[in-house]
């Protein structure tokens, strides 16, 4: 956190960019963490990939990948540009909430019908 804020003083004069390259440049900084802040501080229409994200894109089938990135990409592709700013954030809740990783509440979801999740608990 010292260098990062020395860094943000130093190169950015005290605040926090608002450029991918220049937010991973930063110590501690990766894509998921620099994709939050665009979406959230600037209003970039991004989508961060953590693990519900993932977990939810795979199991559904909406955007099945090996990894965050091949993940973030599909999401791209087949989120509409209107919605990617709050689509990682409903995606998260659903994989909070519903999508569980361990026990998931099939029963209650709402995108049932349309998952793809083949150890769906239907009963």
């Amino acid at each position: 956190m010292i260098r990062l804020s020395e860094i943000l003083i130093a190169e950015h004069e005290g605040e926090v960019p608002d450029d991918r390259g220049a937010l991973e440049a930063l110590p501690g900084v990766g894509r998921k963490t620099a994709s939050v802040v665009l979406n959230t501080a600037f209003g970039a229409p991004t989508i961060a990939v953590d693990t519900h994200v993932f977990r939810v894109s795979n199991r559904t089938g909406l955007a099945p990948g090996k990894t965050p990135l091949e993940v973030e990409n599909k999401l791209a592709g087949v989120v509409p540009k209107r919605m990617r700013r709050y689509a990682h954030h409903w995606l998260i809740l659903h994989g909070r909430y519903v999508c569980l990783a361990r026990k998931p509440k099939c029963l209650e979801c709402v995108v049932e019908d349309l998952c793809r999740f083949e150890g769906k608990a239907t009963v």
